[in-house]
């Protein structure tokens, strides 16, 4: 049954209140990251495909809500990954777009306090997707040689200890792809990526008198919960684009495009399209979450084309050295630990 709009701002500010504003909501989040996973080609790896693999992934694709309010240090540290406020003009608090931020966040945070900006206050999610997207192509890494190592090994106990291996590798990468699939959700979110993140701000030039409503958790958590599910979603997707830039680059392109849906979406709330029986605002919210999982395929796609030539284990060898029988991979996996 759909929620009227009345009802869906007052269980929206009663989530924002209890969890600081949810992303897309359990629902939108666990249909990104199941969805991407299915729509995965045959070539990937099978566990990540499964049934079981795809629940996985949705399930974590929440992970990074359920660790809000572990404390201070641990909040302080990650509430911020979820956004990243771009103003009117797309530019970052420091100034400056994405594209001509500093390669690191510490660096990134000395320039926003240069410009009295504290770096709580700007968020930090282009740095969020590329850090989860890095950690996602070294467990494909692992995997991968592992896979090949396991396959080709003799030494029953080598076999024993790389199939245990591989096992534990596959838990870990489902558990990382779903965090990477959260930030991928958020950045689909425009509402994530605007200083007008809940409602249009009394602080802001508002020539459209867009609302001062805070709409954030209502619309991206109960009102997708009302009335989007699976195939809703499935059928937004589009074709897939890989990105053979560099990450930072990649995820760059993809948040200035997701930012330009800002406006619309305020336009289309004072034009009442989020109203109850008004088919736009499922339409625009559906467009956005297929977006996500689209998003969300094709960086896996990347991350798996980037994991033959990413270095695993010390000293490191990659899977085409496996392949090729260049190094100690044994060595690399084990060190100093094989007796």
């Amino acid at each position: 049954m759909r929620k009227t709009l009345r009802s869906l701002l007052i269980t929206g500010v009663a989530l924002l209140s209890a969890s600081s504003a949810l992303a897309w909501g359990p629902t939108g989040h666990r249909i990104v990251g199941e969805e991407a996973a299915r729509a995965l080609p045959a070539y990937m790896p099978e566990f990540v495909r499964s049934a079981q693999g795809v629940g996985d992934i949705g399930f974590y694709s929440n992970e990074p809500d359920a660790w809000k309010g572990a404390g201070k240090v641990h909040d302080f540290e990650r509430d911020s990954a979820h956004f990243i406020d771009l103003d009117d003009e797309g530019k970052t608090l420091a100034g400056v777009r994405l594209q001509e931020v500093p390669q690191s966040r510490s660096d990134f945070d000395a320039l926003l306090r240069s410009k009295n900006v504290m770096p709580w206050k700007s968020g930090y999610l282009n740095y969020a997707l590329v850090d989860a997207w890095q950690q996602v192509v070294k467990d494909f890494a692992y995997w991968r040689g592992m896979t090949y190592m396991e396959a080709h090994e003799s030494d029953p106990k080598r076999k024993a200890w790389l199939k245990e291996a591989i096992r534990r590798r596959e838990a870990l990468t489902l558990r990382d792809i779903g965090i990477l699939s959260h930030y991928v959700g958020d950045s689909s979110q425009p509402l994530h990526l605007s200083i007008h993140y809940n409602g249009w701000g009394k602080e802001y030039p508002n020539p459209q008198n867009f609302t001062l409503e805070p709409i954030h958790g209502p619309l991206e958590s109960a009102f997708v919960s009302a009335n989007i599910n699976n195939e809703d979603v499935r059928a937004a997707m589009s074709a897939s684009e890989p990105c053979t830039l560099a990450a930072e680059r990649c995820f760059d392109a993809k948040l200035e495009r997701n930012w330009k849906y800002v406006t619309p979406l305020y336009e289309l709330y004072k034009a009442g399209g989020f109203n109850e029986g008004d088919a736009r605002g499922k339409g625009f919210m559906v467009g956005r979450l297929g977006q996500g999982a689209s998003d969300l395929r094709d960086v896996l796609l990347d991350a798996w084309r980037e994991s033959k030539t990413m270095g695993f284990g010390y000293p490191a060898v990659t899977y085409e050295d496996v392949v090729a029988g260049r190094g100690d991979a044994w060595k690399a996996l084990r060190g100093e630990d094989d007796k």
